[in-house]
């Protein structure tokens, strides 16, 4: 029997009904369909509660730079968030009040000039940077070396004058195992400059791929005119590619693969207590967005703090949320729900406006909101810490700028704010450099001390500074 004479069989009231579910079927498809597209693809904003501080910064980007940290100039307009007014967020609702601007930050980072201004409410500027770069003439330097200056200073707004406060010094050669850069304060009382702090940043493949391929960090202290070694952090991965963790000793150097095998297979013990860090990457592949799903740092008794990644499918864009948290009771494990003490809103809106220059540089937006975490009430306190823990990632804080994550901007914008609010030399080191120096020890002692590591007085005792500078940290409404 064929498939006509089957059908002729049916009869006419339920051929017209299956017709008819058919139809419904066809067109509530079509209708459902529709609705799922434009809501899925619609552009949601996300959630926010409890906002401390929001930053705008329109940026250029350089499509023809070839640096692993691109040519880049921004103004960020930065300006106290909802939290301030003494209101509290509810489920439901969306913090999007504006108050204020407070002050902004500019950066020119094109080629050889690297600029930084931070002006207050009048536009005044309270503190600049500039650098001075110079690549070697020298027939013989095959390194192809590069001299780089960089001069910062706070500026009284009133009387119209600069306090040089620190002068950076580097040499930095094209072809090199590591660059070092020296920080020298300059003394208040005779008025020179003080050489406190050098910096050295590992490269492999002796620097032949470029500065993409740091794998390594060594913070010196100069005092007295001998060398301390504060930490050195080393990334455990192979090849430098994707994102991956690190291991941070504190007054040790991280000892090699071959020297770790030699040690073990001896029986040699090292006598001296190590402190050892590790930061461990875990990865998110749902969504496929960012594969990179955070940072976990750790010690012996388990984990101290932790920055975790979201993003989204859909409604959100190239939206992401980083959450921090930090082991509050000491205890080695942290709760998700109770020790989360920050989180930031990364938005990035793309400008619609057509240039007319012929230029292809690239113009967006980029919408920063420092969220509160779980203890409103510790909110500024809590802003601090979430800074401290990304001074304990120098490695991954160096991938932050668009290559692994995007934690090097958020840094950068938190650290803007630290100046603004205590203008001091060693949160102006932390805002015109990716690697904090001058303020390592005070990030590292806070926050050994608000995660309750009972070691965090001999570590104090060892870095000749008083845990109790870091119990409070300085926060000027």
């Amino acid at each position: 029997m064929t498939i006509g004479e089957r059908l002729d069989r049916i009869p006419v009231w339920l051929r017209k009904w299956i017709v008819g579910a058919l139809g419904i079927i066809l067109f509530g498809g079509i209708i459902i369909g529709l609705f799922l597209y434009f809501y899925l693809t619609s552009r949601l904003s996300y959630p926010e509660r409890n906002v401390i501080y929001r930053v705008n910064e329109s940026v250029t980007l350089s499509v023809n730079s070839s640096r692993y940290h691109v040519d880049r100039s921004s103004s960020a307009s930065i300006s106290e968030g909802g939290i301030f007014s003494g209101e509290t967020m509810q489920a439901g609702e969306n913090d999007v009040r504006i108050k204020a601007i407070m002050c902004k930050s500019k950066r020119r980072e094109i080629g050889d000039i690297d600029e930084y201004e931070l002006l207050n409410t009048t536009y005044q500027k309270v503190a600049q940077a500039s650098t001075k770069s110079e690549k070697s003439r020298a027939i013989f330097d095959i390194a192809r070396s590069n001299y780089i200056q960089n001069v910062a200073g706070l500026i009284d707004a009133r009387a119209a004058t600069e306090e040089i406060k620190l002068i950076t010094l580097e040499t930095a050669p094209e072809i090199a195992r590591a660059v070092d850069a020296d920080t020298y304060v300059i003394d208040e009382g005779a008025q020179k400059p003080v050489w406190r702090y050098r910096l050295t940043d590992g490269r492999r493949y002796f620097g032949l791929l470029g500065d993409k391929y740091r794998y390594s960090t060594k913070l010196y202290e100069q005092n007295a005119g001998k060398s301390k070694l504060i930490y050195h952090s080393a990334e455990t991965g192979l090849f430098g590619v994707m994102p991956q963790g690190s291991d941070l000793y504190l007054f040790n150097e991280i000892p090699g693969v071959f020297q770790s095998m030699s040690d073990y297979f001896n029986g040699v013990k090292s006598s001296e207590e190590i402190y050892a860090f590790k930061i461990s990457q875990y990865w998110d592949a749902f969504p496929w967005r960012i594969l990179n799903g955070g940072y976990v740092l750790s010690d012996a008794k388990g984990d101290i703090a932790k920055i975790a990644f979201e993003d989204f499918w859909f409604n959100y864009a190239d939206d992401c949320v980083y959450r921090y948290y930090l082991d509050l009771d000491g205890n080695g494990v942290i709760d998700d729900t109770t020790e989360i003490i920050g989180k930031v809103l990364f938005s990035r809106t793309e400008s619609k406006d057509v240039k007319t220059d012929g230029s292809k540089d690239e113009d967006y937006t980029v919408n920063y909101s420092y969220m509160s975490g779980y203890e409103v009430k510790n909110a500024l306190t809590d802003f601090i810490l979430c800074g401290d823990i990304e001074a304990m990632m120098p490695d991954q804080i160096f991938d932050g700028f668009g290559q692994h994550s995007y934690l090097g901007y958020v840094e950068e914008k938190r650290d803007d704010i630290m100046l603004y609010l205590d203008k001091n030399t060693e949160n102006l080191d932390r805002a015109i450099k990716e690697d904090d120096t001058l303020g390592f020890k005070t990030s590292l002692l806070r926050l050994l001390l608000y995660a309750k590591r009972p070691y965090v007085t001999d570590v104090a005792n060892k870095m000749n500074a008083a845990a109790g500078k870091a119990a409070a940290p300085a926060v000027v409404k």
